[in-house]
């Protein structure tokens, strides 16, 4: 009887897991726009310059690294790269520059499970000297370990992290 029992509760969560494996989406997106009241290149400096961008970033404080950039700040090909006790556990890179209109990253991090992930910061003047800030985050997960960013909340924390981005560098164009 009990071995039963465990048999179809075991059935039942092999299933559920075919069936998450089946519908949940490998691709997560999102937009998040913002105004800021600061001059269109300046906001674009504070993005392009890895040493500006960790003075405005969450992510340093969050998940508790230490930042290095790599290569020629502000160009593309520039890294900040992430430590954890002095190992390096990621690093995002510029891969795309257009001149107070666009950033664009790849990151690359050692996740117990495969992703693709781009990143985009779009720039728009606007009158009064304020500027328009679009984030663009793009990630494909891979399948089978697509389960643990939904199973773990990685995917909601990820862009709660976005917001207090944009909140940071708000704070950092307007303030500085």
């Amino acid at each position: 009887m009990i071995s039963t029992l465990l048999f179809s509760l075991a059935s039942g969560i092999i299933i559920a897991i075919f069936i998450l494996l089946i519908v949940l989406p490998t691709k997560v997106q999102y937009i998040e726009t913002i105004t800021v009241q600061a001059s269109v290149s300046k906001v674009y400096d504070a993005v392009r310059f890895q040493e500006q961008l960790m003075a405005w970033s969450a992510w340093p404080i969050e998940t508790k690294s230490q930042c290095e950039v790599r290569n020629t700040d502000g160009q593309v090909g520039a890294q900040t790269i992430y430590l954890s006790k002095g190992k390096q556990f990621g690093y995002q890179e510029i891969t795309n520059l257009i001149n107070n209109e666009k950033v664009s990253f790849i990151l690359k991090s050692k996740a117990p499970f495969e992703q693709e992930t781009k990143l985009h910061f779009l720039f728009k003047a606007l009158k009064d000297n304020q500027t328009e800030v679009t984030l663009w985050f793009d990630n494909t997960l891979k399948k089978p370990s697509l389960l643990l960013p939904y199973v773990f909340g990685i995917i909601k924390w990820t862009h709660n992290m976005h917001l207090k981005d944009l909140a940071g560098l708000k704070k950092f164009v307007e303030t500085k």
